[in-house]
């Protein structure tokens, strides 16, 4: 199911995709860019691991419990979005980008909504719910496509995605309260559960911090060095070389994790078994796809898009480098947080930290912008190497399994060079 959703959601965004561009202009994906990349900064600072305190803990079934956990959360949604539409000005100066400052002030009602949310999703997790809550995330991306496009059909602005993501948001949490049970609540205090949360939120906030760091640097750079319209490139780059990490993330967090949990507090034995056969084919088939989409891009960018987004080709193939090298690594982090080693983690988005903060200054100096898009490519390189070391650590480490996957990577690459060398050969005017 949860694979049948991933195709789904990727069909879906594809489609919103080719039809968006024709609706609006590189110069509105260059706004919605940009206020994207300031939401998951905010999302990132204020991350506490709500999630995953839920589903490891042992006493989510008390609902004292949880409406201690949920009024935290809503206070972080409030608080997240009053200093987000306060700094909305000294924000788009910032980037240099006057334009900014009322969109993204409208946009940050994100937050707020988004606070009032139950945490029933996360107890769906941990009760074994993953098929419903893929089944509930694609008819909400259905919603969001279908409300965007209608709206970008009228208005003909930036204003058409934001007001479908607020839309989205709201919907989700509505739903939130009236599909899954046992999803109401009230609002709790307890000095107790909430110094055990915080405690635990720590080293989560920690690696968020430095995930931050990572995810947003080459935003940072790029939204100063390129136009509205160039950035809009580079976002629709992203967009699609993101696209596949939806299902990896999605089948690690859902499926994955909740299974390593539970070996771990019952057959820790059975673990490093249990590491490589809970996720090898979807895994295998997801490194021959991403390989794919690393040798096809120019294929892809031709037959989706005008000639106004050709450039995009080049992008979609460094990044999707990172994109192809993501789900080993972060199938290690997940292994760690459910064993215990929540520090891990932190190493992991240190080495990220290190290399990005080395290759940017070089990768700029040497070869332009497109010297930060490569070394956001690699970026997983050196992480994958290190968390070898760490799996080693604890017995987990197959490298058989591992030089498999890269195997398959480079594989999907070459045959998708070589089909789009020869297709673009045939039919040069694509």
């Amino acid at each position: 199911m949860l694979g049948l959703t991933a195709v789904g959601n990727l069909i879906v965004r594809t489609g919103s995709s080719m039809l968006m561009t024709r609706l609006l202009t590189p110069y509105d994906f260059g706004i919605v860019g940009i206020i994207t990349a300031i939401f998951f900064a905010v999302t990132l600072v204020t991350d506490l691991g709500f999630e995953q305190f839920v589903v490891r803990h042992e006493r989510t079934e008390d609902k004292h419990f949880l409406d201690v956990i949920w009024t935290i959360h809503v206070k972080r949604g409030v608080l997240s979005f009053i200093a987000v539409a306060a700094a909305s000005p000294l924000i788009a100066a910032g980037f240099g980008k006057p334009v900014l400052t009322l969109p993204l002030a409208v946009a940050s009602l994100y937050f707020l909504i988004n606070g009032f949310g139950s945490l029933s999703l996360s107890t769906a997790l941990r009760n074994d719910k993953a098929r419903q809550l893929s089944l509930f995330d694609f008819a909400l991306q259905i919603f969001q496509t279908a409300s965007g496009l209608l709206l970008a059909w009228w208005w003909r602005s930036a204003w058409a995605i934001i007001a479908a993501i607020l839309l989205h948001t709201a919907f989700r949490v509505v739903l939130s309260y009236r599909l899954f049970p046992r999803s109401a609540h009230r609002v709790a205090n307890d000095r107790s559960i909430s110094r055990e949360f915080f405690a635990f939120s720590r080293v989560v906030l920690m690696s968020s911090l430095l995930t931050l760091m990572i995810g947003q640097s080459d935003k940072l750079v790029l939204g100063r060095l390129f136009t509205l319209s160039e950035f809009g490139l580079y976002g629709l780059a992203l967009t699609i070389a993101s696209a596949p990490t939806s299902f990896a993330d999605s089948y690690l967090r859902r499926i994955a994790f909740p299974v390593y949990a539970q070996s771990w507090r019952g057959y820790p034995a059975a673990l490093p078994g249990l590491y490589y056969a809970v996720r090898r084919l979807p895994s295998l088939l997801y490194a021959f796809a991403c390989g794919g989409l690393i040798g096809s891009a120019p294929l892809l960018v031709a037959l989706l898009y005008d000639p106004r987004y050709a450039a995009a080709a080049a992008l979609i193939s460094w990044l999707m480098l990172a994109t192809a090298l993501r789900l080993p690594t972060f199938a290690a982090a997940e292994l760690l947080t459910a064993i215990g080693q929540v520090k891990g983690t932190l190493r992991l988005n240190f080495v990220r930290l290190l290399w990005l903060a080395a290759s940017i200054p070089l990768g700029f100096f040497t070869f332009g912008a497109i010297g930060v898009v490569a070394a956001v490519g690699l970026v997983e390189a050196p992480t994958m190497l290190v968390s070898w070391i760490l799996l080693r650590k604890f017995n987990m480490l197959n490298l058989r399994e591992e030089f498999l996957y890269l195997g398959l990577v480079a594989a999907g690459a070459a045959i998708g060079y070589v089909g789009t060398t020869e297709i673009l050969h045939l039919f040069p005017r694509l």
